[in-house]
């Protein structure tokens, strides 16, 4: 009795010192020490934060809530809870000074402003860290047209606000006033929130060539701000647009942190980017060498994405990169609000949500542990020795994040890496499957460790993608639906033993067990606790928490019985297996079947669809394609209303007399070793990948006639600058057009382009192919003036630079991939290549003609 009494006092005393530590930790502030390192005060420890951005209280999604009639500061609460859920404890905003501010900025006390107010403070309980920036000048349309707003930020382009003097006057009054106003909920002014660590005067700002002026611009709001009894460091922006000239002027200026962005995918392609871009995020290299001052200022990234990228291994290689350049406060740009973030309408180039992209949420939460871990300036190797760093794994291929500690074990996707000490894990999260944990649905879990032989347990909805999320969105559609669904789970965690108990605590549900581990699970909150754990241990952990995802929107309106999602490969080899794919998704699915025939028969031959785990179907037969040619296929499903069959979503089966229906997919059936079309300009057209803006050339790409009235072809125009140095390419994800005949490749010996240059002569070219460990191979090629077919061996492929595309921002980061260049003696590899490229360069011989244009028809692997 006395040990246990003991225990229990040392028990507090430990809770009670891990308290005030985090609350000491959540009531400090931060300050930049004379090396531009930004610290706690009292600890002296480096500031490591990271998180995201999040814009519910402003612009587009402040009027997409209120058009659905729902409570923002509801919404916001179920934003936060995911945040924290994530272990995130970062947080910045930029705020659209343009609907709170009047044009003489002049602070408006409305509900904009008190949604910033609530925000702030439901982060602050949580521990969440913020750095503010007041002005964010950007309209508050997107993606809708812009409105009118009584902010100054109305009446005046981005550069004249540093140059216009009645817009200078403006800002002052308004940072004057913003600073000083206090918060309702914390009764903190903004000047004085310990949970707010800066502030960022400025988003993006764009300046005039004037270094004088610049400079100027910066320590007069920064007196402003001083002046008002700010004490807080103060960041500046020094990568939009970026130069020698700007770069010195910002840190020759007062502020103490310099802001920085990075978008390594660029931005807004309107489409999901396929394929392994781990090449774009390898460093973050900084041009700083001649700026003044540079070292002494610390150093954050206000915003961050791999936009575009539906896959989730960017993060933790993006988190990695920061720490080597010396950050030390990042965030995400932008946390999709939970209750419009099914129609990904706020950025559609950007898509992030626990509930919606629950595999890159946890990618996500990887990447916040990455930063925090890894040392500032640590140095790590080029890509790909660099995928494997301390405690974690990102790989570009399996699409896959993991970190793997003593203490924790997460993973994006389906893992076989086996944790590094089960014995002694306390926190495990995931989509898909491991060693520790089988499931069959497409939410992500946590597994929260108690105490010995009890876990909490949380259960996300599955999410289905109806549609490529990056494309043209809308609030009439849906881009991702969740389902409430029953799912098997497996856990196998060494002090829970077998048959362990499964208490709901989201729910009035009895509770129950596990049955060799296995048991079947919806969304909620569990407790598990081995049987052989005290009884009287468990009734504390048990207290009910029914506001699990409560208030949560689902567009009801928007919904249909059954959606099938086709993933069947376009092409197929004579001999293999069947292999169609599926992802299929409704209530009371009875049964599903595939219908196959050839484009001139009536009637189709039916197969069965097997599930084989969250909403995937796959035929349920060994047979294999016997001839080549085209095929044609539907997918019936079977339910309590009927059957429906797809791709059309009729109400009907294709065994009906009355069918009649035209809408089907095919599938190419190709013969062994028969020709690869790699590229063909009509059926890719809206899947290639090109330069965003570059200082070294414009260009106009266009859809147009080939070599015959059958084909089309992509024309391009480029206009090179004098004093360009960075080629022109364009680019084309090969991976999936290989897959197919992967087994089969030794056996291609040349490619084939057909194309042709409209340049007054002949032009040179290069065609690049980059494989999945970063090696480029390349051969040069001369385009005559008439369509012909050019065909270059394999064997003539050497190593060489690769462009890196699409390009990222900020400019100033690297555009050419050599850091695997040096690989002479690795040889072409067709079963690893990723991309292809299709190169041009300014014509050195003639630096009055800047221009180059050319028609590529197709590539094709012989």
């Amino acid at each position: 009795m006395r040990t246990s009494k003991n225990l229990f006092l040392l028990l507090l005393v430990l809770l009670t010192s891990l308290f005030a530590q985090n609350n000491s930790k959540k009531n400090s502030e931060a300050f930049v020490d004379k090396n531009g390192v930004l610290r706690w005060k009292g600890s002296n420890e480096e500031v490591t934060l990271f998180g995201v951005n999040y814009t519910t209280p402003f612009a587009y999604a402040y009027r997409a809530h209120k058009k659905l009639g729902l409570d923002l500061k509801k919404a916001i609460d179920l934003d936060v809870a995911q945040m924290v859920r994530l272990g995130l404890d970062a947080f910045r905003v930029h705020v659209w000074d343009r609907e709170i501010a009047d044009r003489n900025g002049n602070l408006l006390l409305n509900e904009h402003l008190e949604l910033l107010d609530y925000l702030i403070a439901k982060l602050s309980e949580k521990g969440i860290k913020s750095i503010v920036t007041p002005i964010a000048w950007w309209g508050t349309g997107w993606p809708e047209p812009d409105i009118e707003t009584p902010g100054f930020s109305q009446i005046y382009s981005k550069t004249e606000l540093i140059t216009n003097s009645d817009a200078r006057k403006a800002q002052r009054n308004y940072l004057q006033q913003f600073i000083n106003h206090v918060n309702p909920y914390t009764k903190y002014s903004y000047k004085d929130d310990p949970s707010i660590i800066a502030i960022e005067i400025i988003n993006e700002p764009k300046h005039p060539n004037d270094e004088k002026q610049v400079t100027d611009y910066i320590n007069e709001m920064y007196d402003v701000l001083r002046n008002a009894g700010l004490k807080k460091p103060i960041y500046y922006n020094i990568s939009e647009n970026w130069s020698d000239i700007q770069a010195n002027a910002v840190s020759k200026s007062k502020a103490e942190g310099i802001s920085f962005q990075w978008y390594p995918t660029g931005l807004v392609h309107n489409k999901v980017l396929n394929g392994n871009y781990l090449i774009n995020v390898n460093k973050y290299p900084i041009p700083s060498k001649d700026v003044v001052g540079f070292n002494k200022k610390t150093k954050m990234v206000y915003e961050f994405d791999a936009a575009d990228i539906g896959d989730a291994y960017m993060y933790p290689a993006m988190a990695r990169s920061f720490r080597e350049t010396g950050m030390q406060f990042a965030t995400m740009f932008a946390y999709d609000p939970s209750q419009i973030a099914w129609s990904n309408t706020e950025y559609p180039t950007h898509f992030l949500n626990l509930l919606y992209t629950p595999s890159k949420a946890i990618s996500l939460l990887i990447a916040s542990k990455v930063f925090r871990s890894v040392k500032r300036n640590q140095s790590f190797a080029d890509y790909p020795a660099n995928n494997n760093f301390n405690e974690f794994y990102v790989d570009g291929v399996d699409k896959l994040s993991v970190m793997n500690s003593d203490t924790e074990f997460y993973y994006s996707n389906s893992t076989m890496l086996n944790p590094k000490n089960p014995l002694s894990l306390s926190h495990i999260a995931g989509t898909g499957s491991s060693s520790l944990v089988k499931y069959d649905g497409t939410g992500a879990y946590f597994l929260d460790k108690i105490e010995n032989g009890i876990w909490r347990l949380e259960v996300y909805p599955d999410v289905l993608w109806l549609r490529d999320p990056f494309e043209q969105t809308s609030m009439s559609r849906q881009v991702a639906k969740l389902f409430w669904n029953e799912r098997k789970m497996s856990v196998n965690i060494p002090n829970l033993e077998n048959n362990f108990v499964i208490s709901p605590i989201s729910s009035d549900e009895k509770e129950f067990f596990a049955n060799v581990n296995e048991f079947i699970v919806k969304p909620g909150i569990y407790l598990l606790y081995s049987g052989s754990v005290d009884k009287n241990r468990i009734p504390k952990y048990l207290t009910k928490q029914n506001d699990f995802l409560s208030g949560l929107y689902v567009p009801e309106n928007l919904s249909q019985d059954i959606y099938v999602i086709n993933k069947t490969p376009r092409q197929a080899v004579t001999s293999d297996n069947l292999k169609y794919e599926f992802q299929i998704a409704g209530n009371n699915i009875a049964y599903a079947s595939l219908y196959v025939k050839q484009p001139n028969w009536r009637g189709f031959r039916k197969f069965s669809l097997k599930s084989v785990g969250g909403f995937n179907y796959v035929v349920d037969d060994t047979s294999k394609y016997s001839n080549d040619g085209t095929l044609q296929y539907c997918v019936a499903v079977e339910t309590d209303k009927g059957v429906f069959t797809f791709p059309s979503g009729i109400q009907k089966s294709p065994q009906d007399w009355d069918f009649g229906n035209n809408k089907l997919w095919n599938i190419k059936i190709c013969k062994q070793g028969e020709p690869i079309v790699l590229v063909d300009a009509l059926r890719d057209q809206t899947d290639f990948v090109l330069p965003q803006f570059n200082p070294s050339f414009r260009y106009f790409l266009s859809s147009a006639s080939g070599s015959n009235s059958e084909k089309n072809s992509v024309s391009v125009k480029i206009q090179f600058t004098n004093t360009a140095v960075i080629p022109f390419g364009l680019q084309l994800n090969v991976e999936n057009i290989l897959k197919p005949f992967a087994a089969n490749l030794d056996g291609y010996k040349n490619i084939t382009i057909r194309g042709r240059s409209d340049d007054k002569k002949p032009g040179k070219f290069t065609v690049k192919m980059l494989d999945s460990d970063g090696i480029c191979y390349s051969a040069d090629f001369e385009f005559l003036n008439s369509w012909s077919d050019i065909k270059i061996p394999l064997s003539n492929f050497q190593n060489d630079y690769a462009l890196i595309l699409p390009n990222s921002y900020p400019l100033f980061l690297p555009k050419i991939w050599e850091r695997n260049k040096q690989n002479t003696n690795r040889k072409l590899d067709l079963s690893k290549i990723q991309f292809i490229q299709i190169v041009c360069e300014k014509d050195k011989s003639n630096n009055e003609n800047l221009e180059r244009s050319f028609n590529l028809e197709s590539i094709i692997l012989e």
